[in-house]
């Protein structure tokens, strides 16, 4: 029986080359791969090293947390441990709720009421006397945030490393039984 005219051309071609029209397509075999061979083995470990680094990448580097050795009470550092900082940058801490605290600057306490979040005396003048029970920050006590300015303790940060600290306790338990954080930043 006669080939048919393509199994002829497709025979008679393979990787640019002329072969033999006699061989047919069934004929034509790709060499067999084993199933574990030095390439396969070495993208599987580049692959296995891509996705470990991934996952070390993706775990807490510190960024954001002030470092592992903070209460968890403390959530958030403003700016946090070594941050680089403008003078006028605000500066605090963000505790969780049922947490008040106060911040210190270089030594410098920061009254509570030049703390971000402070009524004015206008708006304290306007609230009764179960209001006012609850202080100058009623509605957020665990911000503690301070932003240097005229007319407050600190007008603007010092350039160079700045000691930052917070005071800090639970509400039901009162001051006298808080915990200090300290943490340096760099004002530029």
């Amino acid at each position: 029986m006669e080939r048919p005219e393509w199994v002829k051309r497709v025979a008679g071609r393979q990787n640019g080359r002329t072969m033999d029209s006699d061989v047919l397509e069934r004929d034509i075999k790709l060499p067999k791969q084993p199933l574990f061979s030095v390439r396969r083995l070495v993208i599987v470990a580049v692959l296995a090293a891509a996705f470990g680094l991934l996952i070390y990448g993706f775990q807490d580097t510190g960024s954001g947390t002030g470092g592992n050795d903070r209460d968890d009470a403390i959530v958030l550092l403003i700016p946090d441990r070594n941050d680089r900082v403008l003078r006028q940058a605000e500066v605090g801490a963000e505790l969780k709720q049922g947490y008040d605290g106060r911040l210190s600057v270089d030594g410098v306490a920061i009254p509570e009421e030049q703390m971000e979040g402070a009524l004015t005396p206008e708006a304290l003048s306007e609230l009764n006397e179960a209001e006012l029970g609850k202080g100058v920050r009623p509605n957020n006590k665990n911000s503690v945030r301070f932003k240097p300015g005229p007319g407050k303790a600190v007008t603007e940060l010092d350039t160079g490393a700045i000691e930052l600290q917070v005071r800090y306790w639970a509400i039901e338990d009162g001051p006298d039984n808080a915990k200090t954080f300290t943490w340096t930043i760099y004002v530029t």
